[in-house]
């Protein structure tokens, strides 16, 4: 009798871990290179169009300052855009030749985030005072997703932790 609940509750298991794993099996996720991140960067490049052009009608700007606006927007780095290479290009590569690639891309970054920071301080120094204050004030909490709650910074500092 207790042989025949232990094989009545192993089958009853089993056949529900089946069920569970049934839609898993049968519709498996893209886990390719560009699988579900595609469509993630994607909807991160939509925020960050979004969190631009609320930036360009705060401040308001000039028409002789949409100059500068432009070069900034067009130094941003297009991180939507990069495709990472082919895992199986990757995988045929022995460790040096992957850490010499990784070096190679990540002096690209360093690169790109160089003319970034030009522009951006070229942008800034054409702004007024009062147009200055809505930037920084812009850009002054981490974003959303980051770190947690938004809140200004030098408040967040101010605050001491608390021990348990």
């Amino acid at each position: 009798m207790n042989s025949y609940r232990i094989l009545v509750s192993s089958i009853l298991l089993a056949s529900s871990l089946g069920v569970v794993a049934a839609p898993l099996v049968s519709d498996p996720q893209n886990c390719g290179p560009m699988g579900a991140r595609g469509e993630n960067w994607e909807h991160r490049a939509g925020n960050i169009e979004m969190h631009h052009q609320k930036l360009h009608a705060a401040l308001k700007l000039m028409p002789d300052q949409e100059g500068a606006w432009k070069k900034l927007m067009d130094s941003e780095p297009a991180r939507a855009k990069v495709a990472p290479g082919k895992s199986e290009d990757w995988s045929k590569l022995t460790t040096p030749e992957r850490a010499d690639k990784m070096l190679e891309r990540m002096k690209e970054h360093q690169a790109q985030q160089t003319e970034h920071v030009a522009a951006l301080k070229e942008f800034y120094a054409v702004l007024t005072p009062e147009q200055k204050k809505t930037f920084d004030e812009f850009h002054s909490t981490p974003r959303a997703g980051m770190r947690g709650k938004q809140q200004n910074r030098s408040s967040s500092s101010a605050i001491a932790p608390t021990k348990p």
